[in-house]
């Protein structure tokens, strides 16, 4: 019974569609953190968490099952099935990315309470006339 379901869930469809339902599932956790929450920081986080579900979703729908990594096996000696390492790159240098702007966002959050004793977004009024 377990190996049927196993050997069910190995398929590239079903890995996929739940690739697909998690990382739509996470986005969705972040942008009702985005809407619901007023705090500057849970804002950072909730962005951050949408941000980790279109990585997951980006690197998900690039893996292709039976090929192996791109640093893994024996490239270098004979040509071996491999995924494309582009993706992943691409997305290694977008969670950098990311993360220093999460950084830079929730250190200028501090400096502002510290300046105004404000931490919620709705009591931030200082640009209104």
């Amino acid at each position: 019974m377990i190996e049927g379901i196993l050997e069910y869930l190995n398929q590239t469809e079903v890995i996929k569609t739940i690739v697909i339902l998690g990382s739509m599932g996470l986005f969705f956790v972040g942008l009702f953190g985005l809407l619901s929450q007023r705090h500057i920081i849970k804002v950072f986080i909730s962005i951050g968490i949408m941000e980790i579900a279109v990585f997951i979703l980006f690197i998900g729908l690039s893996f292709q099952k039976g090929l192996t990594a791109p640093m893994l096996g024996d490239a270098h000696t004979s040509f071996v099935q491999m995924n494309d390492p582009i993706p992943h790159a691409m997305i290694l240098t977008a969670i950098v990315i990311g993360m220093a702007v999460l950084a830079l966002g929730i250190s200028f959050a501090i400096e502002y309470y510290k300046l105004t004793g404000k931490n919620r977004l709705d009591q931030m009024n200082e640009m209104k006339h």
